[in-house]
């Protein structure tokens, strides 16, 4: 955690009051957060949305990760490319023109994204979170913004078919 988005962070009124009524209590010593609690599963909901928080979404967003029902997946560029320049492009194709494929990501997902560093972060319920990260997946390895959105829609008729039987 950098200095920055702690102080951020400890400003975050909502967000600590929801934290604390998880039973999970909250110490920062310079860079680092300090957690506990009585329930492991608590105290990882509480460390995935501190670290939502600290990848650029706004505490409103964070705090879903607070519910059962929400999950958080980064994923790292370092993965795709060590270039810079290919990173910043790879960025670019999940961002699109004027942040146009990142929004039709996020209405046809119903997950939060954000690109913050060298990470590509997403929230979701669990089902529209796999889907979201295997598109995000696709388009930096390449696939045709086309063929990404014909994926996310077979995707949502597949869950969707599973979820009524």
């Amino acid at each position: 955690m950098n200095g920055k988005r702690v102080s951020e962070i400890t400003k975050q009124r909502k967000l600590l009051d929801k934290i604390k009524q998880h039973g999970v209590k909250v110490e920062f010593d310079g860079n680092t957060a300090y957690m506990s609690g009585e329930s492991a599963l608590e105290i990882m909901s509480v460390k995935n949305a501190i670290t939502a928080f600290n990848r650029g979404f706004d505490s409103a967003v964070s705090a879903l990760l607070l519910d059962d029902d929400y999950d958080l997946i980064v994923v790292s560029l370092k993965d795709y490319t060590n270039s810079e320049k290919r990173a910043m492009q790879l960025k670019g194709r999940v961002i699109g023109t004027r942040g146009m494929i990142k929004r039709r990501l996020m209405r046809e997902t119903a997950c939060y994204i954000n690109i913050y560093g060298k990470t590509i972060s997403i929230i979701g319920q669990i089902d529209n979170l796999s889907i979201a990260q295997s598109a995000i997946e696709m388009i930096l390895n390449g696939a045709k913004h086309d063929n990404v959105f014909s994926m996310i829609n077979k995707r949502k008729v597949e869950v969707y078919l599973n979820g009524n039987r």
